[in-house]
């Protein structure tokens, strides 16, 4: 079925006019539009990796990983999933160039 067919459908005719009222409703009560919340919720790219660079490179000596973490979503003011750090963290250890060294299980510095 084409666009112009879907139009004719009654069902989808009736969820149209019942929006096209609602959005009427809404537009005449003058209420503010509210902010949405969806991408507020989702991380930046790049945001949680360099909060864990700054928490590291500002760290008086080697952390936890579950340090860095809570110094991350301090930093951040919100809550960040304990995964992104420690997937983060291994993914950097791996790599040849990387400044961050894993001295024991769950314990990283940055070297200069």
């Amino acid at each position: 079925m084409g666009l112009l067919g879907s139009y004719r459908n009654p069902e989808i005719q009736g969820r149209l006019r019942r929006l096209a009222e609602k959005l009427e409703r809404l537009a005449a009560s003058g209420a503010p539009a509210r902010p949405t919340v969806r991408l507020d919720r989702r991380l930046r790219s790049g945001l949680v990796p360099n909060a864990i660079e700054q928490v590291l490179t500002q760290a008086p000596g080697p952390l936890r990983a579950r340090d860095i973490h809570g110094e991350v979503e301090l930093l951040l003011g919100r809550s960040v999933p304990i995964s992104s750090v420690k997937n983060w963290l291994a993914k950097q250890v791996q790599e040849a160039d990387t400044r961050l060294v894993r001295l024991d299980r769950g314990r990283y510095r940055l070297v200069a």
